[in-house]
């Protein structure tokens, strides 16, 4: 079995949940000022939360944050995000952005806002946007790294972050049958049979299996969007390749069939993290010979993601 380790409990909501028909309704106090669009990024530890997305009387990034604004603000603001993480799932470069009156500076809205939110929530990069900017849509996709660990001994340090499996891995299976699954395919053997998709067609640009310190297997899907449970349906599929329980060239019909039932199990959420988002307009560059890898741990750490700023080449 993949295992999970025991989640800590969820930081206290700082107010009562801010919900839909104050956020609509409630009067600006600072109406007269120009109207702002903030965009910025936002790292958390989704450990204990339900997810981003604000859920009535449970404790989610979205809603910490809004309580955040409320407090400093002393009005309702509405924060709008970039991606949806479930609950559990961690981020290191999730975009948001919210609406405001307020003349506050930039700097002072970051240390404020930060003051506020718990020790698992952290903004950064603030900026001025226009005022129909949307972090969802505003962006040329996303890397998700998915981590695991091999071992039958527990290491709480490093299981935070990775699913232990307790089985022998091998890495060129992997590989083989990442390599059926990058490229524009309907995805609907991995996605949430849940799921609100109208259409499960997507582009996967590439997945990258390197191994991090402690022994950790960092695979990273990067891609222009994501279903529900995507990442999770197809890090558990390929770990089952990667152990020898299924056909490394089983991929294409496993596309083919569209059938969630189909494919592997659903590998648990705490090890699965949001790294970066790719700007407006991103486009992977063009390989220059059969079989080049591309670095998108890089590539990640080139566009800010790890807390550095990008460089301007």
């Amino acid at each position: 079995a993949l295992h999970t380790p025991p989640m800590s409990q969820p930081p206290a909501p700082i107010h009562s949940d801010v919900d839909e028909a104050t956020l609509a309704s409630e009067p600006r106090q600072f109406r007269d000022h120009p109207v702002r669009r903030v965009g910025m990024r936002v790292e958390y530890d989704g450990t204990g939360f339900v997810g981003w997305q604000r859920q009535p009387g449970q404790s989610s990034v979205q809603g910490h944050i809004e309580a955040a604004l409320l407090d400093l603000l002393g009005e309702p603001v509405s924060v709008d995000g970039g991606s949806r993480t479930d609950a559990g799932v961690h981020a290191r470069d999730q975009r948001a952005a919210f609406t405001l009156n307020h003349p506050i500076r930039l700097g002072g809205l970051t240390k404020a806002l930060n003051h506020r939110l718990p020790p698992q929530i952290s903004v950064r990069d603030l900026q001025e946007k226009p005022l129909d900017h949307q972090p969802r849509f505003d962006n040329g996709g996303k890397i998700y790294v998915y981590r695991l660990r091999e071992g039958l001994a527990r290491r709480p340090m490093t299981d935070r972050h990775a699913c232990r499996v307790p089985w022998a891995l091998d890495l060129e299976r992997l590989a083989r049958a990442s390599a059926d699954l990058v490229g524009r395919h309907d995805f609907t053997s991995f996605a949430a049979r849940d799921g609100s998709h109208h259409s499960a067609v997507r582009t996967l640009y590439g997945i990258e299996a390197t191994v991090e310190p402690c022994g950790v297997l960092a695979i990273r899907f990067v891609g222009n969007a994501f279903l529900k449970h995507m990442i999770r349906n197809l890090a558990g599929t390929l770990i089952e390749v990667a152990r020898g329980q299924r056909a490394a060239d089983s991929m294409a019909a496993l596309l083919a069939v569209r059938d969630r039932r189909k494919a592997g199990p659903t590998a648990p959420p705490h090890a699965l993290e949001l790294e970066a988002t790719l700007p407006p307009g991103w486009q992977p560059a063009p390989r220059t010979g059969p079989g080049q890898l591309r670095d998108w741990a890089a590539l990640a750490a080139e566009l800010g993601a790890h807390g550095r700023e990008p460089s301007s080449t």
